[in-house]
């Protein structure tokens, strides 16, 4: 009896301390001559209508292109728009066919920068040989099997990645090529929408 009650208190003390952390006032700025802190601004629950997006992720990448843009460039109404990471890393465009996938990847791993990054996936050995285009970015080029590919473009110390797959259950395509070719059109509709 007593232990489950020492763990109620535990609990308790655990549940006060974060409402009263949560609910803590904006402190005074311990320089007089700078101005108070502004209370923060409340939490917003829709993916805000960015037209810009930052080195470290925004959930207004996903709102870079409009769902009639890429379905246009698809071909195919887009049906949905979905941001799985919750932080703009990765937007998903889906048509009743097609999913389009753009990845804003700016974290490598064991490469130490965007150059890196590419230059290891570029000589991975992974699928055919990287197929370069010219024009996209600092850097692009497809990589992958003939059959599927996906469109890489390092600009800056961000690397974008375009793969447009089909829904079915084998996400065989029916034309690679159709799908590079949008992969192409997608990233030169975002490309100059980027700082």
């Amino acid at each position: 009896m007593k232990k489950s009650g020492m763990y109620l208190f535990v609990l308790i003390l655990i549940g006060a301390s974060v409402l009263v952390a949560c609910g803590q006032a904006p402190t005074q700025n311990a320089n007089s001559s700078a101005p108070a802190s502004a209370p923060l601004a409340p939490v917003a629950t829709a993916i805000p209508q960015s037209t810009k997006t930052n080195s470290t992720g925004s959930a207004g990448n996903c709102t870079l292109l409009s769902k009639d843009e890429v379905g246009t460039v698809l071909a195919e109404a887009v049906v949905e728009v979905r941001d799985p990471a919750k932080n703009g890393d990765l937007c998903v465009y889906q048509t009743q066919n097609l999913i389009l996938e753009v990845s804003f990847i700016h974290k490598f791993g064991g490469f130490a920068d965007s150059i890196g990054y590419m230059q290891g996936t570029r000589t991975n050995n992974i699928g055919d040989a990287a197929l370069d285009v010219p024009g996209l970015g600092d850097e692009a080029f497809y990589h992958g099997s003939s059959v599927y590919r996906i469109l890489l473009v390092r600009k800056g110390d961000i690397v974008y990645s375009f793969g447009v797959r089909n829904v079915t259950a084998d996400q065989s395509l029916s034309s690679p090529d159709n799908a590079q070719a949008s992969e192409k059109a997608i990233a030169e509709l975002l490309l100059p929408r980027l700082p």
